[in-house]
């Protein structure tokens, strides 16, 4: 990155200001103004550049997803003038701001049930006669009146899915030969994979808002990523049955890969057998051996999860 703006907020007693410079930023409302002018100034100074906003803390929804500096609710008697509006802010950059704009906002958007006085402005003001410099839009948060879960002092979940996907498991095969990279459309199809796959089997769905608008290579990956492979038998009951092996055709260098028997997945009630593998993002020949019949599928292996299913008894 060419730049780096970090405004933290830690409550009493947490150990994460021991590795914090002595002299960081709170994120108080006129702190994040003052930052956020000098950071758009930035930005904006080359159309090429990628604006990246990522705002982790408390929300509320009204008229816009209103975002609540640390000393929200100073002056009782006008709580919201320390808090901004994100869609006001967002709309604002894409007239002044580079081509390539990325947001993550990882807050609550419970209702907000009295309307604040006079409103809640953003941190920029739209012109509503400018025609729009972005080309390349990315916003990833909660839907509106969701609330944000995690678990005290871990990452949030949706930030881990995040993360996940910029690792690799929003990745596609790029354009030139053997490249895989991530593009803001991956990252825009796989973030809501990620974030149900991170709650578990036992979890409860939770979805995700990711909207935007063109389709732009982040970052070039080293190699292709790690992907995950689910595979099941047609008719179910051959499943037992059945033993699995992935042939590599391209990358062709990687070693055959033998899955065995499948496992027995899900509850008593809601069981089934399936063969569940880790493999290298690629192209593969997957072969299921059921009694004395042998069939052979090609299949392509992308992060973070592609499925299959076989016919093996006619």
């Amino acid at each position: 990155m060419g730049s780096v703006d970090l405004l933290v907020s830690c409550p009493p007693g947490d150990t994460l200001t021991a590795s914090l410079p002595p002299a960081h930023i709170e994120p108080t409302i006129e702190n994040i103004r003052d930052a956020f002018q000098s950071w758009a100034a930035r930005c904006a100074a080359h159309q090429d550049n990628i604006a990246l906003l990522y705002f982790c803390g408390h929300g509320l929804q009204g008229d816009g997803q209103y975002l609540l500096a640390s000393d929200f609710n100073r002056y009782s008697a006008a709580p919201f003038t320390q808090a901004f509006d994100f869609d006001e802010t967002r709309l604002a950059l894409q007239q002044s701001g580079p081509r390539t704009q990325l947001y993550v906002v990882d807050a609550c958007r419970d209702s907000c049930l009295e309307r604040p006085h006079g409103g809640v402005p953003g941190l920029a003001v739209r012109d509503f006669f400018k025609a729009n410099v972005c080309e390349n839009e990315l916003t990833i948060r909660l839907p509106a009146f969701d609330q944000a879960q995690t678990e005290r002092h871990e990452v949030s979940r949706l930030t881990r899915a995040l993360i996940r996907s910029l690792e690799g498991q929003a990745a596609t095969p790029g354009e030139l030969q053997d490249s895989w990279e991530v593009r803001t459309d991956g990252v825009r199809r796989s973030i809501r994979h990620l974030l149900a796959e991170g709650l578990g089997e036992g979890g409860s769905y939770r979805a995700v808002e990711a909207t935007g608008f063109g389709d732009v290579p982040l970052y070039r990956l080293d190699g292709p990523p790690l992907a995950k492979l689910t595979v099941r038998c047609l008719p179910p009951e051959a499943a037992g049955r059945t033993k699995l092996a992935c042939v590599p055709q391209h990358p062709p260098d990687l070693p055959t890969v033998d899955c065995g028997t499948a496992q027995e997945r899900g509850t008593d009630e809601q069981s089934i057998q399936e063969w569940r593998v880790e493999l290298t993002s690629g192209f593969y020949t997957v072969n299921a051996h059921c009694d004395s019949t042998t069939v052979s599928r090609p299949h392509s292996v992308w992060p973070p999860h592609s499925r299959l299913h076989m016919q093996v008894v006619t």
